[in-house]
């Protein structure tokens, strides 16, 4: 794999990472708008957007973003 693919590569992790968020984020606000905040769907979405986070905190900390 060449340095251009790599990249190619990596953007759309990053892509994917950030649509993940965003879709994840709009499940979690229909969610507590139903008040359904202490079901086990959100929490697991909620962890799942705490791990998006850290992952684009990384790759921000390191001037990737």
């Amino acid at each position: 794999m060449d340095d251009k693919e790599r990249l190619a590569r990596f953007e759309a992790v990053v892509a994917d990472t950030q649509q993940e968020r965003a879709l994840v984020v709009n499940q979690l606000e229909e969610l507590k708008a139903k008040g359904r905040i202490k079901s086990a769907t959100f929490q697991q979405l909620m962890a799942r957007k705490m791990t998006l986070d850290a992952f684009l905190a990384a790759f921000e900390r390191q001037g990737l973003l």
